[in-house]
């Protein structure tokens, strides 16, 4: 099968890596990043072990039957743009409620994938892949065939994935986590590990009751889910650091307003409290402006 990934990133390559092996797979790349990928070429390590991605290297949407998005919460718009003649279907895989209001030109199958996986982009081209995590894909619309069609294209190389009648939920449930995981992390430049510790761990909790409330407003229901995904995901990821701080330090824009930001507007449009997400939204945005 022929499948174009969009976005060489962390997350980007761990997925084109688990495709190689099945499919004729192509990464798509910004223009002016294109050159220097196709001179080193895209990279896949996990422990000691490095290994070329077999994938060609593109700035345009091909002859692909699946286009998978990769990219971040905020360049999720610019990625659909490149999507106007594409009438194949699509998996999208980014943080963030973004992806619940998408609007694509053509009446195409929506596949959302939501992952607790760990990568490091360390360079360009090359992903550091640091754990396995829970991943599933569900059709976010207009999917009414097989369900393991989806499921098949990818190999077990480096994570296994299955199937969520409610991928809603799980996009919500992420975005929550995420809501508290990462401001908090990267607010106080901590490893995921060092989050259990009770400084820090009564902080997650807090922020993590305050945008379950949120969800549940919007038709979301949860039970203990976000505290079990938030301790599953600390655990497994104790000696990485998030994506948000990752960002951070290397100067990059971060997802805080399609994160947090974007929890914050939900929460006020159903008049529910939201003064920690909007409090954590201002301090990672001003102390990406100091």
């Amino acid at each position: 099968m022929k499948i174009t990934v969009i976005g060489p990133g962390a997350i980007g390559l761990v997925l084109a890596g688990s495709l190689d092996s099945k499919n004729q797979v192509s990464v798509l790349t910004k223009p002016e990043a294109y050159e220097k990928l196709k001179q080193n070429g895209l990279w896949i390590k996990e422990r000691n072990k490095k290994r070329k991605i077999n994938a060609k290297i593109i700035t345009e949407i091909d002859d692909s039957e699946i286009v998978i998005i990769a990219v971040k919460g905020y360049d999720l718009n610019t990625a659909v743009n490149l999507l106007h003649n594409f009438k194949g279907k699509v998996i999208i895989c980014q943080n963030g409620l973004k992806m619940l209001n998408l609007n694509l030109e053509h009446n195409n199958d929506v596949y959302a994938i939501v992952t607790s996986m760990g990568a490091i982009s360390t360079n360009n081209g090359v992903t550091e892949f640091k754990g396995t995590g829970r991943t599933v894909v569900g059709s976010l619309k207009n999917v009414n065939k097989k369900r393991d069609e989806i499921l098949n294209i990818f190999s077990k190389n480096y994570f296994e994935i299955s199937h969520t009648n409610n991928i809603e939920k799980s996009i919500w449930l992420k975005a929550v986590v995420n809501s508290a995981i990462n401001p908090i992390a990267s607010l106080y430049n901590l490893k995921n590990g060092d989050l259990k510790k009770e400084q820090y761990w009564y902080l997650v909790r807090e922020l993590l009751a305050e945008s379950t409330e949120i969800a549940r407003s919007n038709g979301i229901d949860f039970n203990n889910e976000p505290i079990k995904l938030a301790e599953e995901i600390i655990q497994k990821t104790a000696d990485n650091y998030c994506s948000m701080l990752q960002d951070i330090k290397k100067g990059k824009r971060t997802e805080i307003n399609e994160i947090n930001g974007i929890i914050h507007l939900m929460g006020q449009k159903q008049n529910i409290k939201t003064t920690l997400n909007l409090e954590y939204l201002k301090k990672i945005n001003a102390l990406i402006n100091s």
